[in-house]
């Protein structure tokens, strides 16, 4: 052993002239987690054991009353555990707007994943979305260090474990046995169960208000080496530790020492961590050099006047100073007491000039008169800030401190001494001995000032991307296993952003991570609006793919022809699921405009229906094949040589099409072998099992027998609504992503209109979802043998795929309860299917208890336009009074930060915490002017889009007016009559100028490759 390297060593250590001098954490704990085999524990280079939890914060909003309440369960759940000396909880906080993008990252990469894997050139528009958001962002991270040292032992059963821990080393080689690599020897025996039974009181009550999750070693480690590099490692890199499948050995000799062999082991894990060794600033003794960047460490020297919560300090701090708090709790109630009653000591402890002052023997006094009912501890608060440059970081800790010193009265000091060690201080776990003043506490104040309130949201990445007011991330992802169903209500009266919602939480499905083919989307509509965001995703396609999006506008015309009675093809009844829908619209239908359904009509109806198919199935009185029906049909009969007999029926000509591998013919067959609604009067006359039942019923107080009744209001049916009263003539094809527009068929006003309007819901409802609901372990048992494999094949396919169907402009039915009753059908049988159900209404009496009880997820985007409205949000979906609050101060309609809305959600578990947050939703002008529904803004956006396709368009508009419209600008030259004079042709309008003109000016920005294909 070399004596030089020895004593050279020894001066080091004293005056720490290496990163390791400084580092507590010598190596990984044996002790592997059987869930994660994994280990969750560091061992300290004097035994002690280091445990790692990310604090994610809370799910609801913490106001006043909230946070009193959770301070008040913490204390009563920490106080007695904190009692007993030698256990530590460093809670550190980081708030960093230089590295925003580093919260974005995962969420916006697995967006533009999914674009590129489904062939859809939207990818500027998320990379513009990301840009806007790492702007209005801040990167926030919060994480608890629990150690326990081996001073928790008592001192005789310590003096016991160091005697084994002596013995065991010797068997191994010795203590330490190489002076720059990791020890397993060093773990103090008979330490882990207390280290245990701290750990699970401390988190076990954090987590009944908190969402936290444990880090493995290699997860923490990366994450300090994060800190210290300012985020600029890979995710890929790895600490390496004792029993990681790696080659450890190192061909050099470290230490020149006999028997070391450190070359043979884990690197030092404090060298693993630095790439480059931290030094003083050259010209300010109190930062920190670290190559790029330039750290200023800062310490709080005092005790408040007053402790104030961390909600109060967060709230003070300039949102562009990027900081690091650490926050240390040292237990062992009985020595603080002692400390402070102690005048020699009690000066240096609280930092007070004179423990001869009386002010100060009066501080002690209270503290040791409060030390009698509540536990003492002892804290210290350090602070970091950095910059890029000298007098960057310089401005930063000037803010910094005036923000600290302003926290219920604190003093700061700059370290002067060894500002490198004060900055190791605020890394989690890093220091075991922290330079900032002690400064005794009861729990109640520590813990009040403890970073355990900032909002969370429970998904890691999402592709809908929201942010809390005070400018955090809050990812949510669509059809997540963190929720059991995406069932989902949405309230906003007219402009406070409900179409912009629906279009972001649509896009959001569609470029969820996973998705290898486009989800299924139906948006049934009363205007254009959804239609826009379906053309720009059709323009987004492929050519080849175009077809898979589609918009429509709904008349009533025989070429939209739609028979609710269809059914799978091969099925002679309809499934369940089917049937109940078949029946709520054919009691729609049958019940007179602006009345109620007359006793026993439903069931009548529902009989009847069973009458229908019965009737016309095939071992009964089927439907016979008519020549010249459908000339597809015919075609695939004579080309495939298709023997018929005379009198053939419709689904025997359906089996023959089947068995040749005709699929799409034999569905096209099936369209008339089913009944119709115009086959109903006929099935009503002749069921005498009907006529048993309900011949006797009465209507109008006994002036109409039900059965004439119901004939009577079906014929009604079959001359009003024509489209539904013949076989199938539309369809939407392949289409994936579909828009209805009912304005046409949907009209306002009388009773007559209004059932209407219920009628072609329900019509555009079966047109977009019909094969939505159905999943092979729930449908294929329902399927004849014969073509069960032919469905099974079609619904595996689809199985996995998002589906969703959205009815916007709800309250249009709010005096249709049959819409209603399918609205609430098919979010209950949504959970069975994964179909993802969104109603979106103005008026909050559309959404009934029932689908209140039913639905996850509730999007609250206004507080109402009056102190009712209010109360009617109170009654139905039950927030929080702090939640109100913040709705009366937030909810205040889009602007320039966004829309903000109200989000409560409900996960899984029925024991999780209900989610309650006021977020943002902020979109970049290319997805503004995508979504718009402003007319002036629409119809610029259009003739535009006919001119050189909508990409470009968007791209031009968005250059041309960020803010997302053009109307202020339409306005003032249509003011100015400017218009006129640029355009001699007569024919032309203002739009059509304008259009000429921005395309002149941006021409540049046009892709050739994006131009619309003429005809």
């Amino acid at each position: 052993m070399s004596i030089g390297y020895t004593f050279s060593s020894f001066i080091a250590k004293i005056f720490k002239t290496n990163v390791m001098d400084y580092c507590q954490i010598e190596t990984a704990s044996g002790l592997i987690n059987p869930a994660t085999n994994q280990s969750h524990n560091l061992v300290t280079r004097d035994g002690g054991l280091m445990s790692i939890y990310e604090i994610k914060g809370t799910f609801g909003i913490v106001g006043d009353d909230a946070f009193l309440s959770q301070l008040q369960s913490l204390v009563e759940g920490y106080s007695a555990a904190l009692e007993r000396p030698g256990h530590r909880l460093q809670f550190i906080f980081r708030r960093d707007p230089l590295n925003s993008k580093e919260a974005l990252r995962s969420s916006i990469s697995g967006a533009i994943k999914t674009m590129q894997k489904l062939n859809l050139d939207l990818e500027g528009m998320l990379l513009e979305r990301g840009e806007l958001l790492e702007r209005k962002t801040v990167l926030e991270t919060c994480h608890l260090v629990i150690t326990t040292y081996p001073t928790a032992l008592h001192p005789d059963i310590l003096k016991q474990e160091t005697k084994v821990r002596a013995t065991n080393s010797l068997k191994n080689g010795g203590l330490k046995s190489g002076a720059m690599a990791q020890s397993s020897n060093i773990e103090m025996p008979g330490l882990e169960m207390i280290h245990s039974g701290f750990t699970t009181q401390i988190i076990g009550k954090l987590q009944e208000r908190i969402s936290v999750s444990e880090m493995t070693v290699h997860q923490f480690l990366h994450t300090i080496r994060k800190q210290i590099t300012q985020f600029d490692v890979s995710d890929r890199w790895k600490a390496m530790l004792p029993g990681d499948h790696v080659l450890a050995a190192r061909l050099v000799e470290e230490v020149p020492m006999a028997n070391d062999v450190s070359h043979l082991l884990a690197p030092e894990i404090s060298h693993q961590l630095f790439t480059r060794e931290p030094k003083v600033h050259a010209a300010d003794s109190t930062l920190v050099d670290i190559g790029d960047w330039v750290i200023a460490p800062i310490m709080v020297d005092q005790r408040p006047q007053e402790p104030k919560p961390f909600a109060d300090l967060f709230a003070s701090i300039d949102r562009n100073v990027p900081y690091q708090m650490s926050l240390v709790i040292d237990s062992g109630h009985k020595r603080i007491q002692q400390m402070i009653s102690s005048r020699k000591t009690f000066a240096s402890f609280v930092a007070f000039a004179s423990s001869e002052n009386a002010l100060i023997r009066d501080a002690a006094e209270m503290l040791l008169l409060a030390s009698q009912n509540n536990t003492l501890v002892s804290a210290q608060l350090t602070f970091s800030t950095w910059g890029r440059s000298l007098e960057e970081t310089r401005r930063n800790r000037s803010k910094l401190r005036s923000a600290v010193e302003a926290w219920g009265q604190l003093q700061v000091i700059e370290e002067r001494g060894d500002p490198v060690e004060a900055w190791f201080n605020t890394l989690p776990g890093f220091s075991a001995k922290h330079l900032a003043t002690p400064i005794p506490f009861t729990v109640t104040e520590a813990l009040g000032m403890a970073p355990l309130t900032r909002p969370v949201s429970p998904w890691a990445n999402g592709t809908m991307l929201y942010r809390t007011i005070d400018e955090k991330v809050f990812p949510y992802l669509p059809g997540s296993n963190l929720q059991n169903a995406n069932m989902e209500l949405v309230f906003a009266p007219p402009g406070f952003g409900k179409s912009f919602y629906l279009a972001a939480a649509n896009m959001g499905l569609i470029t969820k991570p996973g998705n290898e083919i486009l989800p299924r989307i139906g948006i049934v509509d009363i205007g254009f609006s959804s239609a826009m965001f379906v053309d720009m995703v059709r323009d987004a396609l492929p050519a080849n793919q175009k077809h898979l999006a589609q918009s429509f506008k709904l008349e009533m015309d025989p070429k939209y022809a739609v028979n609710f009675f269809d059914t799978l093809l091969g099925c002679q009844k309809p499934l369940p699921v089917d049937r109940e829908f078949v029946v709520n619209i054919m009691t729609l239908l049958c019940t007179p405009a602006g009345r109620e359904a007359p006793s026993r009509l439903p069931e009548l109806v529902s009989a009847l229906v069973d009458e229908m198919y019965k009737y016309f199935a095939e071992d009964n009185n089927p439907n016979y094949y008519e020549p010249g029906m459908d000339p597809k049909v015919d075609q695939a009969i004579e080309e495939h040589a298709i023997k018929l007999r005379t009198n053939i029926s419709w689904w025997a000509v359906v089996r023959e099409l089947h068995r040749k591998g005709l699929s799409n013919e034999a569905s096209l067959a099936q369209r008339y072998a089913v009944p119709t609604l115009s086959d109903a009067t006929s099935v009503l006359s002749r069921a005498s099992s009907i006529k048993d039942i309900y011949g006797t019923s009465m209507v109008d107080n006994g002036q109409e027998s039900l059965i004439d009744f119901l004939n009577t209001m079906i014929n009604s049916a079959v001359t009003d609504y024509p489209i539904l009263s013949m076989p199938t003539v539309f369809s939407l094809g392949e289409a994936r992503i579909v828009a209805i527009d009912l304005m046409s068929v949907a009209r306002e006003g009388s009773a007559q209109a209004e059932k209407k309007t219920g009628v072609m819901y329900l019509y555009a409802r079966q047109l977009i979802s019909k094969d939505y609901y159905r999943k092979a372990i729930h449908t294929i048992p329902d399927i004849p043998d014969e073509y069960k494999n032919y469905h099974r094949k079609i619904i595996e396919r689809d199985e996995a795929v998002p589906k969703k169907f959205c009815m916007d402009e709800f309250h249009r039915t709010s005096s249709v309860p049959a819409v209603r009753k399918q609205a609430a059908i098919d979010i209950r049988e949504g959970r069975k299917y994964d179909v993802h159900v969104s109603l979106l209404s103005q008026l909050l009496e559309d959404f009934d208890p029932s689908m209140v009880k039913l639905v996850n997820n509730i999007i609250i985007l206004s507080k109402g336009i009056s102190e009712m409205s209010l109360q009617e949000i109170r009654a139905r979906f039950a927030p929080s009074e702090d939640a109100i609050s913040y709705m009366n101060r937030w909810l205040t309609g889009p602007g320039p930060e966004g829309s903000s809305m109200l989000y409560i959600g409900q996960l899984t578990s029925e024991t999780a915490p209900k989610i309650e947050q006021v977020l943002r939703l902020t979109l970049g002008p290319t997805e503004i002017w995508a979504y718009s529904t402003t007319p002036t803004d629409v119809s610029l956006r259009k003739r535009m889009s006919d001119k050189i396709g909508l990409n470009n368009a968007l791209a031009i508009l968005s250059t041309a007016y960020p803010k997302g419209s053009a109307k202020a600008d339409i306005q003032k030259m249509l003011a100015d009559n400017s218009m006129a004079l640029e355009s001699n042709d007569e024919n032309q309008n203002m739009f059509d100028v304008l259009v000429d003109r921005l395309i002149k000016e941006h021409g540049k920005l046009i892709d050739p490759a994006k131009m619309p294909v003429a005809g």
